[in-house]
């Protein structure tokens, strides 16, 4: 499945990522220098610079063979603007969009999104990861909905408390993207990264398995 996302930023990033480690083509739009060379840096030539509403740059991100455009800019009109013209000119047939608005919801809905990402749903969500009766958060589905993007935090007396990365058995298809510290420092998930009490991990998991991750990394001594 070919991807093209508009804004590389906090939630344009990780995504991207997710969707290349899932094995799917992505290229990322951005209008910021900086972030484009960041992305270069760390995912590879997967990113260019420009402008989310101009055809020609959506035309030179390969919009025209996209099967999703996704719209993850820090404003309303551009991630509208954006959706629109994917369907529109380039005749995605699936676009999805970030609302910070939430009175634009409803707007984004009516002009045909077919998926629209509340932000600050997604703010809220973030947040009740530190309550410890809500350690799944559902961040994202991913494609088809055959995998989602998912926050589990890990509590105190987990089990898997100490281990290294490498010596957890995950369920099949899983990957783990990121680790967020207590004190909100993200950790690379190389195989010798240890687990350490109340980390957060964030996850690509297929659907049918994540109550299964669920289990596994709340799992209590």
């Amino acid at each position: 499945m070919y991807l093209v996302i508009v804004g590389g930023g906090k939630v344009g990033e990780p995504l991207a990522s997710s969707l290349i480690n899932a094995g799917h083509e992505v290229f990322i739009l951005d209008d910021d220098h900086e972030t484009v060379t960041t992305l270069q840096r760390e995912l590879g030539m997967v990113a260019a610079l420009g402008d989310a509403t101009s055809i020609r740059d959506l035309s030179d991100a390969g919009a025209s063979r996209a099967d999703v455009l996704i719209a993850t800019t820090n404003f309303d009109e551009d991630n509208l603007a954006a959706c629109q013209l994917a369907r529109n000119h380039f005749d995605i047939q699936r676009t999805i969009a970030v609302v910070h608005s939430p009175e634009n919801a409803e707007l984004f809905e009516r002009s045909g999104i077919d998926m629209v990402v509340n932000a600050t749903g997604l703010i809220l969500a973030n947040l009740a990861t530190t309550i410890p009766s809500h350690p799944l958060i559902r961040l994202m589905p991913i494609g088809d909905h055959a995998k989602e993007l998912v926050a589990i935090k890990l509590p105190a007396g987990g089990l898997l408390i100490g281990r290294k990365l490498s010596e957890i058995t995950l369920p099949y298809g899983t990957d783990v993207i990121s680790i967020i510290t207590s004190d909100g420092k993200s950790k690379k998930p190389d195989p010798d990264i240890r687990i350490e009490s109340e980390d957060e991990i964030i996850a690509l998991s297929p659907t049918n398995s994540t109550a299964e991750l669920w289990v596994l990394l709340t799992e209590l001594r």
